[in-house]
């Protein structure tokens, strides 16, 4: 808590921002009909590793933080496919509303 104080008296009133709940989903469209392993992480959090089935969805909430510098980023794999996304990145996917849901298909044609 104290931390915290420290960081809002020594940051301007534009630079803090008011902590919202965020809902992600990466739901597997691959056209191979094959699992993805995801992996998810934010500096302070892992996720770990998740199993996808063709299909489905894996879902996880978060509170952005006070700076306005809230990043998630994960791994995918399938087969001998291999990519790194920044999911959640503030500002670039500020889905404006409280308990906001974004999104990512993943579709190999």
């Amino acid at each position: 808590m104290a931390l915290l104080v420290v960081l809002l008296i020594t940051s301007t009133e534009a630079d803090v921002q008011i902590p919202r709940t965020k809902r992600l989903r990466i739901t597997n469209s691959l056209a191979s009909k094959v699992d993805m392993k995801v992996h998810c992480k934010s500096g302070a959090h892992d996720l770990g590793e998740q199993i996808v089935r063709p299909t489905e969805s894996y879902e996880f909430r978060f509170k952005t933080n006070v700076m306005g510098t809230s990043l998630f980023f994960c791994s995918f794999q399938w087969g001998n496919e291999f990519h790194h996304f920044d999911v959640y990145k503030n500002g670039r996917d500020d889905c404006l509303t409280h308990d906001a849901l974004c999104g990512w298909k993943f579709c190999r044609l």
